[in-house]
């Protein structure tokens, strides 16, 4: 009788598969690193352009004709733009232009041309926080990008 000699016997299968699971385990928790790299790095960007349109909402209520000069404000929830108008008791109002996910921040201030955002989540995300501040005049070499806050 002749031997079959065709296939793989039960320990070559087996050793195969041993070797791709060994595989697997050094390579899910690099591929689970990429992709929350990849999710940090896309929030960073929501608060950048969040940051974006909340400038450009301060320089439509600057470049209003009603404007009266004087302090602009911004609301930390949802970004809207408020200032004194040129008559008495109005106030000018501009809501950023973002279609981003929601960014929410404990504290956005604008002063002297500048925006500084700080404790600023994306998505209703609890743990994952970011600051933004465009002063050149910052200790911070990050300026104009949204940097991971340390707890």
């Amino acid at each position: 009788m002749k031997a079959n000699t065709k296939g793989f016997t039960l320990i070559e299968l087996l050793a195969v598969i041993v070797i791709l699971a060994i595989i697997a385990l050094i390579a899910s928790p690099i591929i689970l690193g990429i992709i929350q790299n990849a999710r940090e790095a896309s929030q960073a960007r929501s608060v950048e352009q969040f940051a974006s349109a909340i400038q450009d909402a301060v320089a439509e209520v600057m470049y209003d004709t009603s404007y009266g000069g004087g302090d602009v404000t911004v609301n930390n929830e949802t970004g809207v733009v408020t200032a004194p108008g040129a008559t008495e008791g109005q106030t000018i109002t501009k809501t950023p232009t973002y279609s981003g996910s929601k960014v929410s921040c404990t504290n956005i201030e604008y002063k002297d041309g500048f925006l500084k955002m700080t404790g600023c989540s994306v998505g209703g995300s609890t743990t994952l926080k970011f600051k933004y501040n465009n002063d050149p005049n910052a200790s911070d070499t990050t300026r104009g990008s949204a940097v991971k806050e340390t707890a």
